[in-house]
């Protein structure tokens, strides 16, 4: 294993280990989304497993290139401020265009996003024993906010037909439970997770550039944090419920998970730290490189194409299907590189396809 830090170099930095995780989030994410859809019941349990880590990895990298923008890339507040409004416009067009459903209730994944980038800056503003004292709080206080606001087995989904008829019916109040506690991402204790990849990225990345994971030191803390994980997890599991379908084993979140898929993302930074950059595969890179528009394709894709027949498949058939589904992701991110290339420096360019 290598140590110490890797010099930034060239115009544009690139931490490839990082673009290397945020395309096997991609990964993950894609799978998870599709198995709802595609996949006939039951899910075998590593398939859950995987499916579990997509969200935790894919929300911490969010909050990692926060970091990343206030180190390397000198960013102010206002540009985050602008940019997690935007994420907050994309989730809430995705919701109403694509699912038909009212935006913003049950608080999904890019609605955490977008909070959490201007709360992420805020919270770099903070001295270092501030910063863990309040991740700390939100995953501790976490069970007694479920237990006060309380944890549906389903989250929110009101159609958009019947807004009206949903907001006489005490609609708001519920929505707000859901974006506390209840809904697929709610702030406690997802915004934790957010805020330690913020507080990750300014150890990954500093003046001086990047400080590699790839220490013995580094993974034995993975593994340490790993293996206490997978005892806590197994010790007290939680119901993990199925919501609508979805295979993760984190409704309701418990702390044994959270350590755990700590415990597995530092691993993947070592193991991605030992690869040499030229090695680094690229089309995970690739796709990584221009996640919130794979997010909205694939969406539309599983709302429009794989969901209406209604078909099921065998896990061999349903492996096959997704492998087909990621390469046409893959090519998405091929034309979404061109066009960012064409179109240079623009905001939007940057915004929807990476950089």
């Amino acid at each position: 294993m290598s140590s110490g830090v890797w010099p930034v170099s060239g115009k544009k930095f690139r931490d490839r280990p990082v673009d290397l995780l945020r395309g096997i989030a991609i990964v993950l994410m894609v799978g998870a989304n599709t198995i709802p859809y595609l996949l006939a019941p039951p899910v075998p349990f590593g398939i859950r497993v995987l499916s579990s880590l997509a969200a935790p990895l894919f929300i911490l990298l969010s909050g990692m290139m926060v970091a990343l923008s206030c180190t390397q890339k000198r960013r102010p507040f206002p540009y985050f401020l602008i940019r997690g409004g935007m994420v907050i416009l994309v989730a809430a067009l995705l919701e109403a265009l694509v699912w038909d459903v009212v935006p913003g209730v049950s608080m999904d994944v890019l609605f955490l996003i977008g909070i959490s980038l201007p709360v992420a800056y805020l919270f770099l503003c903070l001295p270092r024993p501030a910063r863990w004292g309040i991740v700390a709080a939100i995953f501790c206080l976490t069970p007694f906010v479920e237990f006060i606001v309380g944890y549906p087995a389903l989250p929110l989904q009101v159609p958009l037909a019947g807004f009206w008829d949903a907001i006489a019916g005490g609609l708001l109040p519920a929505a707000a439970g859901d974006w506390i506690a209840g809904g697929w991402f709610p702030l406690f204790p997802w915004l934790g997770v957010a805020l330690l990849g913020a507080e990750l990225g300014t150890v990954r990345w500093t003046r001086d550039g990047i400080q590699s994971f790839a220490t013995g030191r580094a993974a034995a803390i993975a593994l340490l944090v790993l293996c206490s994980g997978i005892l806590l997890w197994a010790a007290y599991p939680g119901t993990q419920l199925a919501r609508y379908g979805y295979a993760e084993l984190f409704y309701p979140p418990v702390p044994g998970f959270f350590v755990f898929a700590a415990g597995a993302i530092l691993c993947l930074f070592v193991i991605a730290d030992c690869i040499p950059p030229a090695r680094i595969p690229a089309p995970l890179t690739l796709m990584g490189g221009c996640s919130l528009a794979i997010y909205v394709l694939h969406s539309a894709v599983i709302a429009w194409i794989i969901e209406p027949p209604g078909i099921l498949l065998p896990l061999p058939a349903f492996l096959l299907c997704t492998g087909v589904f990621l390469f046409g992701m893959y090519a998405f991110a091929c034309l979404m590189n061109r066009i960012r290339g064409m179109a240079g420096g623009s905001f939007v360019a940057r915004f929807l396809c990476g950089g």
